[in-house]
């Protein structure tokens, strides 16, 4: 399998199939559990909101941690296939617990999947990386929007497709497909292990003492304590997940004091993308809290006037959008690199945050069009999600491989880890605002108020992220000059360590 100059090289599709197969399970599950909290749970609508903010949170925050363990003590791989383990356990307590409507039950196997989701996800990106040679770095860039359009592809038919499986399921049918799902990818990794491993790191080509497990198994069960802890105790929990995001962006900080001085450049210019991106990502955090409440209460049930659709699904046109999007936009890239034009990724973000101005006054003026029924047409929703996916795209497919790139190797995994702290730090933030637009459960919607609830607030955000917009593209002519200053000074250390040889 050493065709690491290939376009795809063989490790790389075999982690583009897991990807798929996790993203049908893990966000299948994700777009279920909002209703199953407040329907099944009995949770009111603000506690479900903190509770998928939570969820959403969990394991990004301890995405950082996971990275650290597997970069310093159990390795890239090994830090893969025990997630992976993780999940399937998660999964299935989670369709036990959705069987007896076990409410402990049901925060335990969250945990779960929140603490395997923190132990696992930046290592797969890690590996997809090492599968391309380092003369082949363009190829990695291609496969990772490969990837997360693969991803989004397996994530949109879940999400479209489980809430209709649901009448002939229920709830914990449903969750144990997710569990058969995660089952398929660890026969996967079992088959291609060593191929798998041999694209890790160094750790996982060797042993690991009996020291290092007993340490790691005590780790695990004190940081699922933890997490178990923070979904039962949502109010005081989420200063935890501050402080777990705010502590890991300080250790990358003491990290940039140690490197050298070419990597302490780039690495300052990483540590300002994640403030960037923690920003950004308040505005994906919506999707999952206040826009998904707002489509629950009021969205129709047929998609451009013929296609049946349950409201829980609206969260499907978002990878639906990323995926029919992937393609384009590889080609507007490459069209725009052969007229000589290469924006760089922080420039590309500021676009980003351009669309979503646009998605939020889309939400804003669809909250002022509901139908003599009562709903928002759920075309409306189609369209704020074509503009949020669009902006998504561009920062999930590239924000991972421009961190990857600017840090020391043996800071890999932590670091991209911070991306996804930046995707906790935001995403609790949009939970906690967004529990202001909380209602009773027996409201009645009335243009008056949707009006007085939602319309204000989508503009607001819609203003915020076009201010955004303009800062981020100032912020990237400083981001590119500490790169290049740090690329010159990396040519110049090693210019002098080969004359050094030369002597």
């Amino acid at each position: 399998m050493q065709d690491h100059n290939s376009r795809f090289p063989t490790i790389s599709k075999i982690l583009i199939l897991r990807q798929f197969l996790w993203g049908a399970a893990f966000y299948g599950t994700y777009v279920l559990l909002t209703k199953f909290f407040l329907n099944d749970l009995n949770y009111s609508e603000a506690d479900t909101i903190m509770m998928m903010g939570a969820f959403g949170a969990v394991g990004p925050v301890f995405s950082a941690v996971g990275g650290f363990v597997a970069d310093k003590y159990i390795g890239a791989f090994r830090a893969v296939y025990i997630g992976y383990a993780v999940y399937l356990t998660g999964f299935v307590l989670l369709g036990i617990g959705a069987s007896e409507l076990n409410v402990p039950l049901s925060i335990f196997a969250i945990a779960l999947i929140g603490y395997a989701r923190g132990l696992s996800a930046t290592c797969p990106t890690v590996l997809l990386g090492n599968s391309y040679s380092e003369t082949n770095r363009d190829a990695f860039q291609q496969g990772l929007t490969v990837n997360y359009s693969i991803n989004n592809l397996g994530s949109f038919s879940a999400k479209y497709l489980f809430p209709f499986l649901i009448a002939y399921l229920a709830y914990q049918g449903v969750f144990f497909i997710a569990g058969l799902l995660m089952a398929c990818i660890l026969v996967i990794f079992f088959k291609f292990r060593k191929d798998l491993a041999s694209v890790g790191n160094d750790l996982d080509k060797t042993p690991l003492p009996f020291i290092t497990w007993a340490v790691f198994l005590a780790g695990s069960i004190a940081a699922l304590a933890l997490v178990f802890w923070i979904f039962s105790n949502l109010e005081m929990g989420k200063y935890i997940l501050y402080s777990l995001g705010f502590g890991a962006i300080g250790y990358f900080i003491y990290e940039i004091t140690k490197a050298t001085r070419a990597y302490q450049f780039k690495m300052v210019a990483v540590l300002i993308t994640v403030c960037i991106l923690i920003v950004f990502y308040f505005f994906y955090g919506q999707m999952f809290t206040s826009m998904n409440i707002y489509a629950i209460n009021l969205m129709g049930d047929k998609l451009l006037g013929f296609i049946p659709i349950y409201p829980e699904s609206n969260m499907a046109f978002n990878p639906l959008w990323c995926f029919v999007l992937g393609g384009p936009m590889i080609q507007l890239y490459a069209w725009l690199d052969r007229k000589g034009y290469s924006p760089t990724i922080p420039t590309k973000i500021a676009g980003a945050f351009v669309l979503s101005a646009v998605a939020f006054t889309l939400l804003g003026l669809s909250s002022e069009n509901m139908g003599p029924d009562g709903k928002i047409s759920a075309d409306w929703i189609l369209l704020v999600h074509f503009f949020q996916s669009g902006a998504e795209l561009i920062v999930g497919a590239l924000g991972a491989g421009f961190i990857f790139e600017m840090v020391p190797r043996y800071l890999a995994a932590f670091s991209i880890g911070l991306r996804a702290v930046a995707i906790s730090l935001s995403g609790i933030l949009a939970a906690v605002i967004a529990t202001k637009i909380a209602l009773p459960k027996d409201i009645v919607f009335t243009p008056e108020v949707v009006a007085e609830v939602y319309t204000g607030y989508f503009y607001m955000l819609a203003q915020i992220a076009a201010f955004m917009s303009v800062l981020t593209f100032a912020l990237s002519r400083v981001i590119q000059k500490l790169i290049l200053h740090g690329e010159r000074l990396e040519e110049k250390e090693k210019a002098g360590k080969e004359a050094t040889l030369l002597n």
